[in-house]
């Protein structure tokens, strides 16, 4: 894309020319769309309901992990890597991802995987990243897997002369949180149109952090007085309000030395919220609570899942029955893909999948995610 055109590509650019000196590169289709749901702001006790269809944002898989991934492949690309390493879980949507859109970039993509409680989407996911190229390992524990990578980095860059680039778990860092910073202005764009309400409360999953701290601050830098309700889907000891605000801050401070006219503000405990409560047994083990919450939006055509978005829509509806919401425009992020991976599971084969992840495709899934009988 010509830098005449980037400009209008994202909000981000358009607002603030000056960030058009971090490395980009463009993938997510955008805007995503926002919609009212009557029947979901009824169940919350709301004013009234909608979802940021970030579901929809790339064609080939959507989801929060896209807009991170223009600003992080963008960073590789200028860098001249021809490998990529990622993080996350045996299920990793932010794996999954990475392995699509950098694999269509011409990146070998490594995925550094660690255990989770097994799930249905956990196989498909497996086998989709299979599918897309991705070399999938995967290890008993942390400890494991960074000797590992440290290994993988020095052969990797003996084989091809080039330092791979190195993506974090779940692609968070204040480079890749200027995504959802422009996701942030771009909600203010449709509010200006009319496409939506100004929201009095937007619900985003709390887990690397990147979505929810760029959108608290493109929200404020747009001028909006919404506040952003952040729903921890792993550890408390990792999502912590401290945490958060630290993100904000740095990835502030990254944009204001893009663009001296990007604003500066004083961030404390009062301008977002970290819920608690909602985790269940911890990352990745469904609750209860969350799989009510998927079944309800599934009812209204909205489809969640156990792991971040139930549980974050479970919040909204604990929330709602408390009364708290009894006079509120709630917005609810959808974080999720929707994007039909068919076509890659069935093309994978079980065949090329490495021992360590046969038992996702092999053993039952956790309880609360088996198929009704």
């Amino acid at each position: 894309m010509v830098e005449s055109d980037r400009r209008f590509a994202r909000e981000l650019f358009a607002r603030y020319p000056g960030t058009m000196s971090l490395p980009w590169v463009g993938l997510a289709t955008l805007p995503t769309p926002v919609e009212s749901m009557p029947a979901l702001a009824s169940a919350a006790g709301a004013a009234g309901l909608w979802v940021k269809r970030d579901d929809l944002s790339g064609a080939a898989y959507g989801g929060n992990k896209v807009r991170k991934l223009e600003f992080l492949l963008g960073e590789a690309l200028a860098a001249g890597a021809t490998d990529v390493i990622t993080f996350g879980a045996a299920g990793s949507n932010h794996a999954l991802a990475t392995a699509i859109y950098a694999g269509r970039l011409g990146f070998k993509v490594h995925s550094m995987l660690l255990p989770q409680p097994n799930a249905r989407y956990v196989g498909r996911n497996v086998l989709a990243g299979i599918a897309s190229g991705a070399d999938l390992r995967h290890y008993p524990d942390r400890a494991h897997l960074l000797r590992a990578t440290a290994r993988l980095k020095r052969e990797l860059r003996d084989r091809t002369g080039r330092q791979p680039c190195v993506i974090p778990f779940g692609g968070t860092t204040a480079r890749s949180s200027a995504g959802f910073v422009s996701a942030g202005l771009e909600l203010a764009t449709q509010i200006e149109k009319r496409e939506m309400p100004e929201p009095d409360v937007v619900y985003v999953a709390l887990g690397s952090m990147g979505t929810a701290a760029g959108v608290a601050l493109g929200m404020r830098a747009a001028g909006l007085r919404s506040k952003v309700v952040a729903v921890p889907v792993v550890s408390y000891e990792v999502n912590t309000s401290e945490a958060l605000l630290a993100l904000i801050r740095e990835t502030q401070d990254l944009l204001h030395a893009s663009d001296s006219t990007f604003p500066r503000f004083a961030w404390g405990e009062g301008d977002v919220e970290v819920a608690s409560g909602f985790l269940g047994e911890g990352y990745a083990h469904f609750t209860p609570e969350g799989m009510e919450a998927v079944r309800a939006a599934d009812a209204s055509g909205l489809h969640l899942e156990g792991t971040y978005t139930g549980k974050t829509f479970s919040a909204i509806l604990a929330h709602g029955r408390s009364g708290r919401l009894e006079a509120a425009t709630v917005l609810f992020w959808n974080t999720y893909s929707s994007a039909d991976i068919s076509v890659l599971t069935r093309s994978a084969g079980t065949a090329r999948v490495p021992a360590r992840l046969r038992p996702y495709l092999e053993r039952d899934v956790q309880p609360l995610d088996r198929e009704p009988s």
